[in-house]
């Protein structure tokens, strides 16, 4: 039976929604503490200047050095960013770097394993170095600025998803055994943009089983979310003064549908960005509404059109921070015989 459309509302929703613990603590980077050491850093993210120091003897001097390595509150996108710089430690390229997590300096030798970025959820070190999260996003937006010596220099940010262990950025591990809580991440670079302006960057989570191979199901969830950025994607690249601001980041939970079915057909003009529909049928002849949704981890739920409602199907896409509803709204007219008078 045909269903015919003969206007709808275009409505162009973001529904960047801070529910729960579903996005990154203090993300557009507005809020600042100082520090013991007496550096300023975003309030909920850790950098040199709070590290967990293990050097001792002559090497020691590295923890003092390290501290002058840190975050500095610039002009952002909108408002505040924080801004990350790279230095020369006695010869060696000490990346910039900024944390959710616990910074430790163990080694005066930047790519030693035992230098590490994991999240302290136990608070061991009593630097908070930990943040608690429990979404499930599709993917992760965020303003960044770079600003690097050479072409070679490639900043980068990794955002993790774990459970309730004290997870590693950059673990020791045996090849093929996965790191125990992984569930997902997200890994970024920002390269092609070294022209010192704010650019908008998407990138997409990739989620693994148990096991550490990659899934579509997203049953598993996370924690605690450990995110990093560096002015270099490997540790003790790039050159001093090499510069990476970032601003603005924002989890996507993608509450979008990717079609509508009219007893079972796909519907004719749909659009996932338009979410009110106005359509005629025949009396008698509304259809069953099915819905799939854009994203994995979203769940549908539709009540259907009947005269009770006003002929109005209303479809429920939820996700981990709210819900996003799509209306179809019916006009039943009557199936009528014409007959030919003399």
């Amino acid at each position: 039976m045909p269903y015919f459309i003969f206007s709808f509302l275009i409505i162009f929703s973001h529904a960047w929604m801070v529910q729960g613990q579903t996005q990154l603590p203090n993300a557009n980077f507005e809020q600042w503490t100082v520090t013991t050491a007496g550096k300023a850093v975003p309030t909920g993210w850790h950098t040199f200047s709070d590290g967990d120091c293990r050097l001792s003897g002559l090497a020691s001097i590295g923890c003092s050095t390290g501290k002058k390595n840190h975050s500095s509150r610039v002009a952002g996108h909108h408002g505040y960013a924080c801004e990350i710089t790279a230095t020369s430690i006695l010869g060696i390229v000490a990346n910039g770097a900024m944390t959710t997590g616990q910074m430790v300096l163990a080694s005066t030798t930047p790519k030693d394993t035992i230098n590490i970025i994991y999240s302290d959820i136990h608070n061991k070190v009593g630097k908070n170095g930990y943040a608690r999260f429990t979404g499930r996003p599709d993917s992760v937006y965020m303003w960044c600025k770079v600003s690097v010596k050479k072409s070679t220099s490639i900043p980068s940010c990794k955002i993790h998803l774990h459970g309730n262990v004290a997870y590693v950025d950059v673990p020791k591990h045996t090849p093929g055994v996965p790191q125990e809580g992984k569930i997902a991440n997200a890994f970024c670079t920002f390269a092609g943009h070294n022209d010192g302006l704010w650019h908008q960057y998407r990138f997409p989570f990739v989620y693994y089983d148990s096991k550490g191979n990659v899934t579509k199901s997203r049953s598993r969830q996370p924690s605690y979310v450990l995110a990093s950025f560096s002015t270099n994607k490997v540790p003790g690249a790039g050159n001093s003064g090499d510069k990476l601001a970032f601003d603005d980041i924002v989890m996507i939970y993608n509450k979008r549908l990717s079609q509508i079915y009219l007893d079972g057909q796909p519907m004719e003009f749909f659009h996932p960005d338009c979410d009110r529909y106005e359509l005629h049928a025949s009396l008698g002849g509304i259809p069953f509404i099915s819905a799939e949704a854009a994203s994995p981890n979203a769940t549908v739920s539709v009540e259907q059109a009947q005269a009770e409602n006003g002929y109005t199907a209303v479809i429920t896409v939820t996700h981990d921070d709210g819900e996003k509803t799509y209306t179809l709204t019916f006009t039943p007219e009557c199936n009528m015989l014409l007959v030919a008078r003399p």
